[in-house]
């Protein structure tokens, strides 16, 4: 994912080094997406390049909260990640992540917001299914009070919502909760796009591949195992410039993870 760093010369060198997909961020600043020339002009970027935007991810933090118990702040962040899923269809993309909302460890009040994340999805589904884009649920890091932070819980949640939902797994937060490939396999038919980084074991780091613990081997024999066709999205955090993280994404995606693409 390049973010804000998504520049002519950035989608360049990232397609001459095989890169073909990204992940667009969209930043809870409130405003009217769909309208915005500069989410446009970065969609004609990216379509000048032969890149596809594959996934846009909704606002989250910044008093975002699709589970938050007050009901304005719940409906005004429900409005933020609908702009989003607007930009996503906008610029075709296939998906949109969405993070389900934060958690607390007062049973009646985890109870609520799960309800309250619950409406939040089904108002959004309604949305994502008029606009032709994929709603994708991300598992959300288990070292802090989250919603949808371990596979058992996201199938329950996602069981409950009205109509198909899938699941973005993170890699660098599943592997917090449980072992990755038990992970990957009991979301199986849910996965719709990753999300690829490392860490310690212990926190969430967005280390590159091959930094943490993580067993990338055991990993993408999973992923060969489930058929999952679509890209690695990294991310993840290396180098000082942009053009370092291309080239650090590149080589670990070719040692690390096996990908047969272009030299570095």
């Amino acid at each position: 994912m390049l973010d804000h760093e998504i520049t002519a010369e950035s989608l360049t060198q990232a397609v001459g080094r095989g890169i073909t997909h990204l992940e667009l961020f969209v930043p809870p600043d409130g405003e009217t997406c769909v309208a915005s020339t500069e989410f446009r002009r970065i969609g004609d970027r990216v379509a000048e390049t032969g890149m596809e935007l594959w996934s846009v991810h909704a606002p989250f933090g910044g008093g975002v909260d699709l589970s938050h118990p007050e009901e304005l702040i719940r409906r005004e962040s429900v409005g933020q990640v609908r702009r989003a899923c607007e930009v996503a269809s906008m610029l075709g993309a296939n998906c949109v992540v969405v993070h389900a909302g934060l958690s607390t460890g007062d049973a009646e009040e985890k109870e609520t917001r799960r309800r309250q994340s619950l409406r939040s999805l089904n108002c959004l589904l309604k949305r994502t299914c008029q606009l032709g884009v994929c709603l994708a649920v991300e598992y959300l890091p288990a070292n802090k009070e989250r919603l949808c932070n371990d596979s058992a819980q996201m199938r329950e949640m996602l069981g409950l919502c009205d109509g198909v939902v899938g699941v973005c797994l993170d890699t660098n937060h599943a592997n917090l909760r449980e072992d990755l490939a038990d992970a990957t396999r009991a979301l199986a038919d849910c996965i719709v796009t990753l999300h690829i980084s490392d860490n310690d074991g212990q926190q969430e780091m967005h280390m590159m591949p091959g930094e943490g613990v993580i067993d990338w081997s055991e990993f993408m024999r999973v992923l060969d195992e489930i058929g999952y066709e679509g890209p690695l999205l990294y991310e993840a955090v290396g180098g000082e410039s942009v053009m370092e993280r291309l080239d650090l994404t590149v080589r670990t995606a070719r040692e690390v993870l096996g990908w047969e693409g272009p030299d570095a």
